[in-house]
């Protein structure tokens, strides 16, 4: 009997053995169960705060974006800012003017779709009517959002030459009425 005793006692001391390696392994399977959640967590925030991190670069980046000139707006500022394009709306040699006045004709047509002209097309038109010489104004410092090309004034002066694109020997309408009223004169 004394063997049946001990064979019973080891017995019940493998089922305490095995209930306790049983909640060994369900504490396991809890504890993998919470690292796997918290592995999850830490990855997610993790890409969060990557993507805090990607989303402020690319603010910073849009911000640059905005302060750099684009290629159009350069073009568009070179040319109002010229005396290139006073000498295309003022030709002092008509011939030289003609070609600079197709040349940055040719620059706004490709950046800025001729928008600019177009814009004082109506008062140019005006000018020439009452034979006033249509001047615009630029202010390189001005920071005008709609047209992106800074701000320009229209100013008549009297009494100046036109602004003819109709050319007589490389004399302009207004050189060719002044012309004939100096041949009158003499």
């Amino acid at each position: 009997m004394a063997e049946y005793h001990d064979r019973l006692q080891e017995v019940e001391r493998y089922k305490a053995k095995l209930k306790e390696n049983k909640q060994l392994v369900d504490e396991a399977r809890r504890n993998k169960g919470l690292l796997t959640q918290a592995l999850q967590l830490k990855d997610e925030t993790m890409e969060s705060l990557k993507r805090g991190e990607l989303d402020g670069a690319l603010v910073e980046i849009s911000e640059l974006e905005k302060s750099i000139p684009t290629e159009r707006e350069a073009a568009v500022q070179e040319y109002l800012s010229s005396s290139t394009f006073h000498l295309a709306i003022k030709p002092h040699c008509a011939q030289e003017a003609r070609f600079e006045k197709r040349k940055w004709m040719a620059v706004l047509d490709r950046y800025d779709d001729g928008s600019i002209l177009r814009k004082y097309h109506e008062d140019i038109d005006e000018h020439h009517r009452k034979g006033e010489t249509f001047v615009l104004a630029v202010d390189p410092s001005s920071e005008d959002e709609s047209d992106n090309e800074g701000s320009a004034d229209a100013q008549t002066q009297h009494g100046e030459e036109g602004l003819g694109d109709a050319e007589d020997d490389g004399r302009t309408r207004s050189d060719t009425a002044r012309g004939s009223a100096s041949d009158e004169n003499e």
